[in-house]
């Protein structure tokens, strides 16, 4: 890059450009509302670089473009989780920042209206001290992250109000089948989606957020990867001259990816490969699909968005991998006027037994 084009660069750069990224869920998702999810994905987006245009950070845009796919009744998180098998609402979700590698997380909580928010605080207050030599917790888990996050000012409501009437409609379809002892399990696993967002800045900052609302019919106070440290997020900005960024967030069973660690795992293979896009495949086929720690399962889900960035040169990859039958994304740069969004599709005999790897370069 000649030196006149850097310093054009860096004067654009004063308004934090940057590129989000946004997924809601590998599973297996409606041709009747496809439209609509894309339509989600792109104001997720489009939320997302106002706030980098406006000069706010890479975790404040992936924290409110992840409140936008939480309060849609479309999605497996937030308002519109999936129940447990005693009909309440318990929602997982967990955000990393890249920069200072700090990790909030909640799990199996119910009555706050945006489990990402909780996560965002609980990250920022790692870098806070308490007196007596006491820690700040990173992770907080059912009654008790609800009493913290009413303490802290977040949005609470009742368990009830986040229950969509789409979701209390397949509680009940799926409840009867399993009174009933008919075998669900596969019809179960087709709708476990998590929702989850990424972003990077032309610095290279990048962050990473996933919220859930879990399986169907889940125990309650079982938590999935959207709360897992490494399973459902990583984020790392890059540390030196020869550095790059990457960050990651995952979606599919949670027993599945936390078994493979999967955001880590990705997000190391990316980190440790020229080729992004092989390095990507690799892991989802010999971390995951291969894992020993997945044996006898005829069928392993899951899936991922993934950006790795060179800040040097102000270029990057941005990827999307699932070995289920569907997973939606969108993805805007700040430098272009509108964002895309598009269904990855893989065919049904190879569901849960291979994965589908695509991508897109960047340049910020």
């Amino acid at each position: 890059m000649a030196a006149n084009s850097i310093a054009d660069h860096m004067d654009m750069d004063s308004s934090r450009n940057g590129l989000i990224a946004v997924h809601v869920g590998a599973g297996q998702h409606s041709l009747t509302l496809k439209e609509k999810y894309e339509k989600l994905c792109c104001v997720a987006c489009k939320k997302a670089a106002s706030i980098l245009k406006s000069g706010g950070n890479v975790l404040d845009a992936v924290v409110e473009a992840t409140i936008i796919l939480e309060n849609s009744p479309l999605t497996n998180a937030g308002y519109g989780s999936n129940l447990t098998i005693e009909g309440k609402v318990e929602c997982d979700a967990s955000v990393m920042d890249g920069s200072t590698l700090q990790f909030g997380a909640v799990g199996a909580v119910g009555g706050i209206k945006n489990p990402v928010a909780a996560a965002k605080l609980l990250c920022n207050q790692q870098s806070g001290n308490l007196t007596h030599g006491r820690i700040f917790p990173s992770f907080l888990v059912g009654d008790g992250a609800q009493l913290w996050g009413k303490e802290k000012g977040l949005q609470t409501t009742s368990v009830e109000d986040l229950i969509s009437v789409k979701a209390l409609k397949i509680y009940k379809h799926y409840k009867r089948k399993v009174l009933s002892c008919e075998n669900v399990q596969e019809q179960i696993t087709k709708k476990m989606d998590t929702v989850g967002a990424i972003c990077v800045d032309t610095d290279g900052n990048v962050a990473s957020a996933c919220s859930s609302g879990g399986i169907i019919l889940k125990h309650p106070g079982r938590v999935g990867q959207a709360a897992v440290w490494g399973c459902g997020v990583w984020a790392r900005s890059a540390r030196g001259s020869l550095d790059c960024s990457v960050a990651t967030s995952t979606s599919g069973c949670g027993e599945h990816l936390i078994s493979a660690t999967l955001a880590r795992s990705i997000a190391e293979g990316i980190l440790s490969s020229n080729c992004p896009t092989t390095a990507l495949h690799n892991v989802m086929k010999n971390d995951f699909i291969e894992s020993p720690f997945l044996t006898g399962l005829d069928q392993k889900l899951g899936g991922t968005i993934a950006i790795k960035y060179s800040p040097q040169q102000f270029v990057g990859d941005l990827l999307w991998s699932h070995s289920t039958k569907s997973m939606i994304i969108g993805y805007m740069n700040t430098r272009e006027p509108k964002p895309k969004s598009r269904m990855s599709v893989l065919t049904s005999p190879e569901v849960g037994r291979k994965a589908v790897v695509e991508g897109i370069g960047f340049r910020i």
